[in-house]
């Protein structure tokens, strides 16, 4: 069971990458997980950091994956059991953290041009 949080959408106007969360939260049987901040203003050549935070449960296998428009999500990378690994094609411009089992992070480098949602998870068993 995955549970999906639309984090970010990335939208570049003028030379500043604006992130929007179109949701702040998603909730399925019960179990909630949160991310913040809700706006991030970044220029390129910048970094933005998300977060996400399981409120009801203790899930080892946390996610972090990018959705350009009209593709599917890709895995940019896992922190399981707070050991976090990036997938091939996401080793540079993208950190995965996080020491606390409830939350983690994804730190982004802003890049120009890019276009993308932002979603995280968290399972109970690996993918």
């Amino acid at each position: 069971l995955l549970l999906f949080l639309l984090c970010k959408y990335v939208r570049e106007i003028e030379r500043i990458v604006y992130y929007y969360i179109l949701n702040s939260a998603s909730h399925f049987d019960g179990v909630l997980i949160t991310q913040w901040p809700k706006y991030i203003s970044s220029l390129p050549s910048s970094s933005a950091e998300m977060h996400c935070y399981q409120n009801d449960t203790d899930y080892n296998y946390k996610y972090w994956y990018r959705q350009i428009k009209g593709e599917g999500p890709v895995l940019i990378g896992s922190n399981n059991f707070n050991s976090p690994s990036n997938e091939k094609g996401f080793e540079n411009g993208f950190t995965i953290s996080g020491t606390e089992t409830k939350k983690w992070t994804l730190t982004v480098d802003v890049k120009k041009g890019i276009d993308a949602v932002y979603l995280c998870a968290a399972s109970l068993h690996s993918e």
